[in-house]
């Protein structure tokens, strides 16, 4: 019956997997997990994901958690004439790919989505959906989440480890996001992982290449969502815009054009229905 994709479109993780799955041309269904009212936390999809998170891919009677599997997965699976690789075959590239790709992976795109909400001298002009009502309902729920997946994890014997679990992973990142001095520490990290992205695509600038290669790999796609978020949560001028890192800069621009881009990322008809029912 194909694939289909547990998702939230505003997920920075279910966008990667989006983003690859079109970059791939791999026909899929979705189905909408509301992060926001703790869907993800419900019995029917735990019973999907035990981890409780989105994206989950479902093919078959598998199921693949996690954005960075998923990715594999695919791309192990679905490599052909009509599905073009993500990472390419021969040595020294794949090693370039899988060195940035963990290089951006390992930014944790929430924990410095959310900080931004706390510590507003950090952002310039957030676009939607991150606007100051959403950003306000965001901080709320977040301060209350610690608490909500503990009760949960009692009313719910069969997830309780893993709710705990995750209860104290989320009130470590609570932590991050509320001290300034931790959270300036986190963008450092960002910047200097953008820096490496700079000078790899400035030794690309006189070439129509990519990041690493011609074609557009997983390290695009995990860049190229990175770059969206930093865009749209306020902090784009911070790292790469108006003229920061300016083959940065030119990546972005020249990445949003793409198809995949387009289909991947909410429409601005998307963010206004979404504010319809916003609450």
């Amino acid at each position: 019956n194909g694939l289909l994709l547990y998702l939230h479109n505003y997920s920075f993780y279910a966008q990667k997997v989006i983003l690859a799955l079109h970059e791939k041309k791999i026909p899929f269904k979705s189905q909408t997990i509301d992060i926001t009212k703790g869907e993800q936390y419900q019995p029917s999809f735990l019973e999907v994901n035990p981890r409780g998170e989105v994206p989950a891919l479902r093919d078959g009677v598998k199921v693949i958690p996690d954005s960075a599997r998923i990715i594999d997965y695919l791309e192990d699976n679905f490599s052909n004439g009509n599905h073009p690789r993500l990472i390419p075959q021969e040595p020294s590239i794949k090693q370039r790919v899988n060195h940035f790709r963990e290089l951006i992976d390992r930014i944790p795109a929430n924990t410095v989505t959310m900080g931004a909400f706390y510590h507003s001298e950090f952002i310039c002009k957030p676009k939607l959906p991150f606007i100051a009502p959403v950003r306000a309902f965001m901080r709320a729920g977040f301060e209350k989440t610690a608490e909500r997946l503990t009760k949960l994890a009692e009313a719910m014997p069969q997830y309780r480890e893993t709710l705990l679990n995750k209860a104290e992973d989320h009130a470590k990142t609570y932590k991050t996001v509320k001290d300034k001095e931790a959270y300036t520490r986190l963008l450092d990290e960002v910047d200097n992982t953008l820096q490496e992205v700079e000078d790899q695509l400035f030794q690309n600038k006189d070439s129509s290449s990519w990041l690493v290669c011609p074609e557009f790999t997983a390290a695009d796609v995990s860049l190229t969502t990175l770059l969206y978020r930093l865009d749209v949560v306020g902090l784009s001028r911070k790292f790469y815009s108006a003229g920061r890192r300016p083959c940065v800069e030119a990546y972005y621009d020249r990445v949003s054009t793409r198809p995949s881009f387009q289909a991947t990322f909410p429409t601005l008809f998307y963010h206004f229905k979404a504010l319809i029912g916003f609450k």
